[in-house]
């Protein structure tokens, strides 16, 4: 338990560690959010797929269709390009 213990740290550490040398938690954080974002919109993507698929072949053809759009709507709106678009169409909306 122990030697999992001190392999976790060295891991954490060598994670966080950029090549100039020293430790940098913003570092780690930001891809640590990156990845986090990648694998919400892996699962997004893949929950939704799976669902349109079933729908379909229960013969449900026009909510696969929505399911998958609301599926595509989640994980554009998932990325950081999506994130700024919806901040300018509420810009735009409201005026603010």
């Amino acid at each position: 338990m122990h030697h999992l213990r001190q392999l976790a740290i060295r891991t954490a550490l060598a994670i966080a560690t950029p090549t100039g040398g020293g430790v940098s938690l913003e570092s780690a954080a930001r891809r640590a959010g990156e990845t986090g974002r990648n694998v919400a919109i892996s699962l997004i993507g893949l929950a939704l797929a799976v669902a349109a698929t079933v729908l379909a072949f229960r013969r449900d053809f026009k909510e696969a269709a929505a399911v998958l759009a609301v599926g595509v709507v989640c994980v554009m709106l998932a990325t950081p390009a999506g994130e700024s678009l919806l901040r300018a169409t509420v810009n735009t909306l409201l005026g603010a």
